[in-house]
Parts: C-alpha cells; sequence; structure tokens
C-alpha cells in the first residue's frame, strides 16, 4: 500500500514524533509510507525524517505561513498527485494539510483521503466542513469518535479511535533515576512528583503550584521537578518565589534524557493534553514504571486506570489536586504498586502495533468500498 502522511509543520515536537512511528513502524510492515512536511520554514523535521529513514516528498511547501503564490503551487502538486494516482492513501495530520488536499481533490479519484484529529481544538464544530471532506478520520480517544459519529459527519465505520503508542524498550524501568535527582539536588528518599511539558497557559502548571503548596506545607521533604521550557517559565518561576517554594521546587531544564527523568520520578502528573492529543508524556511515564496523576480531560481520562495505573482527578480543582497528590506521595508502596500495573498496562494496550494494525483496517475497509467517496 502507498501512503503519503501530510503534516504541515516544521519542528519535531507535538504531533510529529508519532507520525514518523507511525510511518516507520508502517514501512516496517511492508507499506510504502512516506511524509510531506513543511519544507520552508526553518525547522528539524524534515531532517529527524531522513535521518530516521522515512522518505520525504519535497515537491510540497505544507506551510501554514506560506504567500498565495506557494499555496497556489501545493494545490496544482495535490491536483497532479489526485490525477495520477500516486498513493492509495493521503493521510493528514493537521487542518493545512487537510484543506489543501480536500480543496484540489477531484470526484473521480479512487484515493483515500484520512484525517487524523490529534487535538480536541481540531474537533470543533466549526470544522464539520472540512472533516466531511475526507473518507475516514481517525480519533485519538473513544470520546472524541463517540462525538464525531453522533454529528453524522460520515458512515460510523469510516470513524475509528486509535489509541497513542509508546516504546516500552526505550521507556522502561532502570537506573538513571537517582543521578538525575543528584544532578538537581533531591534526595534519593524524597517523594518526587514530577511534570515534562511545556510551559504554557493550557497546561495548568500554574494550578500544580497552587496546589503543591499545600503539600509543601504538609509534606516538606516532597519535591516538584518541572521539566520543560517555555513562555511562562519567567511567571512560573516568580510564582514559586513568591509562595516560599524555591526550596520544594526544582525546574530541570528541556532535558532530552527523558526515560532517566521519568525513572527520577514517584508519581508524573499531567493536567491538559498537548498539541500531540494521545498524551505521549503519560504513556512514556506508565511504559516506564511511573503511575499518572491526570486531570480529567481528553484521552487522558481514557489514558489512566484510576486507582489502578494512577488517579484522576477533576479538571481546575485545586484542592483535590492537592489532596490526592499528598495521599500518593505519602504512600510510596501504593505508588510503587500501581506503577507497576502501569508498566504492564504500557506493555499491552499502547503498543505501535495496536496502532498500525487498526489505521491499516481503516485504510482496507475505505479502499475496499465499490465506489469512491466523494466530497459532499
Amino acid at each position: 500500500m502507498k501512503i503519503l502522511h501530510l503534516l504541515s509543520y516544521h519542528l519535531v515536537t507535538g504531533p510529529a514524533e508519532p507520525v514518523m512511528a507511525l510511518i516507520a513502524a508502517q514501512r516496517s510492515a511492508g507499506h510504502d509510507a512516506r511524509l510531506a512536511g513543511d519544507t520552508i520554514r526553518d525547522g528539524d523535521l524534515v531532517e529527524a525524517a531522513e535521518d530516521a529513514g522515512i522518505p520525504v516528498d519535497r515537491r510540497f511547501a505544507l506551510c501554514t505561513k506560506s504567500e498565495p503564490i506557494l499555496l497556489m503551487r501545493d494545490v496544482l502538486a495535490f491536483k497532479r498527485l489526485w490525477r495520477d494516482e500516486e498513493v492509495d492513501v493521503l493521510h493528514c495530520h493537521l487542518s493545512h494539510d487537510h484543506t489543501l488536499a480536500a480543496l484540489s481533490r477531484p470526484r473521480n479519484s479512487r484515493v483515500r483521503l484520512v484525517r487524523t484529529l490529534h487535538t480536541e481544538r481540531s474537533l470543533a464544530g466549526k470544522r464539520d466542513w472540512q472533516l466531511r471532506h475526507a473518507d475516514g478520520l481517525v480519533a485519538i480517544a473513544e470520546s472524541y469518535r463517540r462525538d464525531l459519529q453522533e454529528r453524522s459527519l460520515m458512515d460510523p465505520d469510516r470513524i475509528v479511535a486509535v489509541e497513542g503508542a509508546v516504546d516500552s524498550g526505550r521507556f522502561c524501568p532502570g537506573e538513571g533515576g537517582s543521578e538525575v535527582r543528584s544532578q538537581v539536588g533531591v534526595s534519593p528518599d524524597a517523594p518526587v512528583a514530577g511534570i515534562v511539558a511545556r510551559m504554557k497557559p493550557d497546561r495548568d502548571h500554574r494550578l500544580l503550584l497552587q496546589a503543591w503548596s499545600c503539600v509543601a506545607e504538609k509534606l516538606p521533604d516532597a519535591r516538584l521537578l518541572i521539566a520543560g521550557r517555555g513562555e511562562l517559565e519567567p511567571g512560573l518561576r516568580r510564582q514559586v518565589a513568591e509562595s516560599g517554594l524555591s526550596e520544594s521546587v526544582v525546574f530541570i531544564g528541556y532535558r532530552r534524557d527523558l526515560p532517566r527523568v521519568y525513572r527520577a520520578l514517584d508519581v508524573k502528573v499531567l493536567l491538559a493534553p498537548g498539541n500531540d492529543g494521545t498524551c505521549r508524556a503519560a504513556l512514556e511515564a506508565m511504559s516506564s514504571g511511573v503511575p499518572v496523576l491526570a486531570a480529567n480531560r481528553g484521552a487522558l481520562a481514557e489514558i489512566v486506570n484510576d486507582g489502578q495505573t494512577g488517579r484522576i482527578v477533576p479538571t481546575g480543582d485545586r484542592d483535590v489536586l492537592a489532596s490526592v497528590l499528598l495521599d500518593l506521595l505519602q504512600d510510596r508502596r501504593m505508588l510503587s504498586e500501581m506503577g507497576q500495573h502501569a508498566r504492564k498496562e504500557a506493555q499491552a494496550r499502547f503498543t505501535i502495533q495496536r496502532q498500525v494494525e487498526a489505521i491499516e483496517g481503516l485504510y482496507r475497509r475505505l479502499l475496499g468500498r465499490g465506489n469512491p467517496f466523494l466530497p459532499c
């Protein structure tokens, strides 16, 4: 099967890594899967894909900042691709590439157009026109699939829920956690929670720090590690200083050694999905044997088995968040048991093989139809 994945972005962040992992797995399964990304802006996506052995189709600009001439060039390139039926499936991942592919589509092409909806934002009702101009949709949570089906966008069997995947060989229990603790000045015996997420307004770092004030007061030996970078970092540092949390909260910067960072934690906190709605950070922590404390939002509510692989708390409730954090950090035995369950769950459920099989099943159903799905 020939598959061209479209991702109108230029950086290896958000959905880029999951998309590249999917392409690599599809190629390993014998498919001719390729990537078309943003070839205009400076970034590392195209280079990273080629370094990973993923062929890149450079004929498209796929730049959201494109001038009209580049947009027209992309439309014409898509028209030629549709006309010549160079691929079996065009798999879009962002609204920009989906719109260009849909607008250039002829009514008689046998190529199938599939869209993965990576974020809550992509589900907005104002995008229904765009979503109807797809042959199949991939949602990253069951609740998202049900919402899409209820909107009567297309036949229900053309909408599937496919959870995220994690490399359980890379993200696994092991050594390195004590070294990370030592590097950042945290005791080997301290109860440690951590958040690995870009510091921006919709990730709820401020709420976490408010809850942590209660935790620090009642459990002064506990530590909160904040990994990452972002526009909110200066403000968060001020909040920590003004709240008297400078000893209890440790900013550890942007880290590339994430497996070791997860091993330094007793519990991973994630309060909102990011640009990759599959909540890869939660899957990585679980695969590393670390339970996850998550907000009841998006895919997070389905990823974490409350009471077994972590805890689910109401979105935006500081007091409940503080109470649950305290309960968890004061019971290291419970955390250890949850971590073991989380590891087993990740190995059995969040695999790239299951992801590839589910998406390939959708492709084959769409390609096996007697008549092409025509735009409305």
